[in-house]
């Protein structure tokens, strides 16, 4: 069976130009969205981590890596 990639690029490749413009633009979209929904849960998860985090027993415990 053929790779997922191989294919979207056989297709991608009888496209005109600016098709294939517009397939690459999607894809970059795409690429940022997944991006922007990482980089939220990350910012999310670090305020819900934080009571954890800031407490005196962790500050204790990783000052010997600082």
């Amino acid at each position: 069976m053929q790779g997922l990639i191989e294919e979207i690029t056989e297709k991608a490749a009888i496209l005109p130009e600016n098709l294939q413009q517009e397939v690459l633009d999607f894809v970059e979209f795409i690429g940022r969205k997944q991006l922007d929904s990482f980089n939220e849960t990350a910012r999310l998860s670090e305020q819900a981590l934080a009571k954890d985090w800031n407490r005196p027993e962790e500050e204790e415990a990783w000052n010997q890596f600082q």
